[in-house]
């Protein structure tokens, strides 16, 4: 693939990527359905890229319950700060769909002398975009009844008043950290009041007065 169609790249000269691909290794790998990317306590210094297919990234209590923390279906880096510090992930990564993945390997070593300007401010913006979808996916997960945070959730991803879902019934009630017959119930009723208008894979705001967070 054509490295600049990643973000962090997509600035570069010529001279600067090749100064990039001096340094590292980039490899393609596919991965199936319920093929797990890395699992919790891996160590990897590798940094990764979704080329296509879909992701979920969770934790699993003692209880055996399920919290969804990311779920991907575009084009994206992830594993960032792991691969950067050497730390094991506490999370797992595990393949919703078929996918292709992009292993950059000993991410690290793109940042020793020379490292290009531009790739450093291109990557300080992704990374400022990130910890902004962070705080936003937080902001959802904090509200106090699952009705607000289902409501935070559409006002958060709506565009011209639908939000389409990537994910399935499922793992939308694990990213809202609920049950999915509750997550059933609760659009149901907000469906009969008239607030949303719910379909197999999106969700109409019909009332957006109705929505409460």
């Amino acid at each position: 693939m054509d490295l600049r169609e990643i973000k962090i790249f997509k600035n570069l000269s010529n001279e600067d990527l090749e100064i990039i691909k001096s340094k590292t290794a980039f490899i393609e790998k596919s991965y199936a359905k319920g093929e797990y990317i890395f699992r919790i306590n891996d160590r990897s210094n590798d940094l990764f890229y979704l080329i296509e297919g879909g992701l979920n990234v969770y934790q699993i209590d003692s209880n055996g319950k399920r919290f969804i923390f990311q779920n991907f279906n575009k084009p994206t880096l992830f594993g960032e700060v792991y691969s950067y510090l050497g730390e094991d992930f506490d999370f797992d990564c595990e393949c919703a769909v078929d996918s292709k993945i992009l292993i950059i390997k000993n991410f690290r070593k793109i940042f020793e002398n020379p490292c290009p300007e531009d790739f450093l401010r291109s990557y300080i913006n992704f990374l400022s975009y990130k910890c902004l979808a962070l705080s936003k996916k937080n902001q959802i997960t904090s509200q106090a009844s699952l009705r607000q945070k289902i409501g935070k959730f559409l006002i958060e991803n709506e565009k011209e008043g639908k939000v389409t879902l990537s994910m399935k019934r499922e793992d939308l009630a694990d990213y809202l950290s609920t049950t999915r017959p509750s997550l059933s119930r609760e659009l149901s009723k907000m469906t009969d009041e008239g607030i949303i208008k719910a379909g197999g894979d999106y969700i109409e705001i019909l009332d957006r007065d109705g929505i409460q967070f």
